[in-house]
């Protein structure tokens, strides 16, 4: 009963790994011309492989136990264009296999890219930057063990063996019954060991995952980093971090030392028993020294294809490991599909209306309950409430960055679900309280979200939302680098770029999440004079924290815990003495 445990548990092992060698046909099959140029290369250079030692025998046979120098300069000559001809189909191999790797590669990177791209923020909060990475750099990058050029020499180095030991068979065929059996019992060996080295390869991926988010995060964090002077304690943190992979690693590398010097150690019996045997035989009368030479000679080709094959197992379990966290992601479905074939109205108006919505990122927790209000086309909607009351999360509804649990929002009277969710997003600005911007020019970032537009079209954006007046500073201009996340701006500075952004793109909905709160007092005129002029003929939800962006609003909405507790304009509110009037007392909304 456990045998019979065991050999399924293999079967289904070696299975599950075929499947996924499978499932990485679609970004081989474009490339296989490469590969087929590979296994001629190696075709035509197995009977070059085969007939040389037969030749050495002759050679050795003819001039040094017959004492003849007839045919050696001959022979001498095969032997040579016999070299020659195998380093040939070797850098042939060398060529083909190499653009074969470095292409699918690159169409897998891209493959996954683009996966990534299309999955949900829901899939972004709840993974971190640098598992993300590693699957992207790491992960992909140990695939060459599985591609179909590695698969393909795995395939000749077999049939190579095979080939071999039919010609020590003819050779010498008491010798090669031991040598054969040996070469054997070195695949079965490693047959049996692969489950543990891919199990060893993942447990070692996933450390230096961990490695990988620690660097991220420290890159990132440097700020606060340094403002608290925690430089120790992230090293220390870093070092344990790091001492958990080196582990893991060495356990992989001992592991695969292991096997493959088992490995070794057969293949370094065969020798003895040739000499010994063959000495034997040479002494009784049955084998030649020109025949034991060629013996010997095919013996170490046939132990290196099957070393070939048996050392090809800790890279393909490597790759068989990276191939399964890759797939994790490939195979995760959005919860928002990116389809295509939404609609598309001739003209987006603006029209919001929140029917019954209820909202949690995690099930049963709900934060936002039963939000139901209407806007109309081109109005101003103000939210306040306290910290963590559910307002930016109500407005990333609106973009579909997240799905309702319950209830719907229409946009001109349709479900936003029915549009097609590439063009809907395109006809929403979003200027959020921590901007982003790409380690690009400031021309770059500016027309980010409309890349067709014109130099003059940019310019006037950043006139608009004051940009051009630091712009103008600078010796490049708009082609001024601005760093990673705009690191080289002040954040006023990377604020305005941000809104000239949706200026230029001019969207039919525009939604402000604090989008003022990080300027000073003149950056903050400065920018309310261009979202004055931005915010008419459009509809717009405006997170504010100051009081004059909330009075000139059609409709404010007070939110409390999820939930819509007042609404009204600034007057009624102000009126009704209920939580916005206290916000107001009290100073939570800032006056202008």
């Amino acid at each position: 009963m456990r045998l019979m445990q065991f050999v399924r548990s293999k079967v289904g092992r070696y299975t599950r790994g075929r499947l996924l060698v499978l499932r990485l046909w679609p970004s081989m099959k474009p490339h296989m011309r490469y590969v087929w140029a590979m296994v001629a290369f190696l075709t035509l250079s197995l009977p070059v492989a085969l007939v040389s030692p037969l030749v050495i025998r002759t050679i050795i046979d003819d001039a040094v136990v017959r004492s003849s120098t007839d045919g050696l300069l001959f022979w001498s000559c095969v032997l040579f264009l016999l070299a020659t001809l195998s380093a040939l189909l070797g850098l042939g191999v060398g060529y083909v296999t190499t653009v074969f790797r470095t292409r699918v590669i690159h169409d897998l990177r891209l493959r996954l890219y683009r996966k990534m791209q299309s999955l949900s923020l829901e899939y972004y909060r709840s993974h971190e930057t640098g598992q993300m990475m590693s699957r992207q750099t790491d992960d992909v990058g140990q695939l060459s063990g599985i591609l179909a050029d590695r698969l393909a020499r795995i395939v000749i180095d077999a049939i190579k063996a095979c080939g071999c030991a039919a010609m020590l068979l003819y050779v010498e065929w008491r010798l090669a019954v031991a040598g054969v059996g040996l070469a054997l019992l070195i695949i079965v060996m490693q047959f049996a060991f692969s489950r543990k080295l891919r199990d060893c390869n993942r447990r070692s991926r996933e450390r230096w995952t961990d490695v990988s988010q620690s660097i991220h995060e420290s890159i990132t964090g440097n700020f606060l980093i340094k403002a608290t002077a925690s430089e120790r304690r992230e090293a220390v943190r870093f070092a344990s971090v790091l001492h958990q992979s080196i582990r893991a690693d060495v356990r992989r590398d001992i592991f695969g030392l292991w096997t493959n010097h088992s490995t070794s150690l057969l293949a370094g019996v065969a020798p003895v028993v040739v000499i010994i045997g063959g000495v034997y035989l040479i002494v009784s009368g049955g084998l030649t020294i020109g025949g034991l030479f060629a013996f010997f000679v095919l013996l170490v080709q046939m132990f290196n294809a099957v070393s070939g094959v048996a050392h090809s197992n800790p890279a393909i379990q490597r790759g068989l490991a990276s191939l399964e966290r890759i797939f994790e992601v490939l195979d995760t479905e959005p919860e928002i599909p990116n389809g295509t074939h939404g609609v598309r109205p001739d003209r987006l108006l603006g029209a919001v209306t929140f029917r019954d919505l209820s909202f949690g990122y995690v099930a049963d927790q709900p934060v936002l309950r039963n939000i139901a209000f209407e806007v109309p086309a081109r109005g101003r909607i103000a939210l306040v409430g306290p910290s963590g009351a559910g307002k930016s999360s109500l407005m990333h509804l609106i973009p579909r960055f997240f799905e309702p649990q319950l209830g719907s929002i229409e946009v001109d009277g349709r479900d936003i679900r029915e549009l097609d969710l590439a063009w809907y997003r395109r006809q929403i600005g979003l200027v959020a309280q921590d901007v982003f911007l790409f380690s690009r020019s400031i021309g770059e970032n500016i027309s980010y979200g409309r890349p067709s537009a014109s130099r003059d079209e940019m310019e006037r954006a950043a006139k608009a939302a004051h940009v051009m007046e630091f712009v103008e500073e600078l010796p490049d201009g708009f082609d001024t680098l601005i760093g990673e996340r705009g690191i080289r701006l002040s954040v006023g500075q990377r604020q305005r770029i941000a809104i000239a952004r949706e200026i230029l793109r001019d969207p039919a909905i525009l939604i402000l999440d604090e989008a003022t709160s990080s300027l000073d007092s003149n950056s903050e005129a400065l920018i309310g004079e261009a979202l004055e002029r931005l915010l008419p003929g459009r509809t717009s939800f405006v997170i504010a924290h100051r009081l004059s962006t909330v009075v000139r609003s059609d409709l404010i909405l007070v939110i409390d815990k999820g939930c819509i507790v007042e609404s009204g304009r600034h007057n009624e509110l102000l009126a009704s003495g209920g939580l916005y009037a206290s916000f107001v007392q009290s100073q939570r909304l800032l006056g202008s």
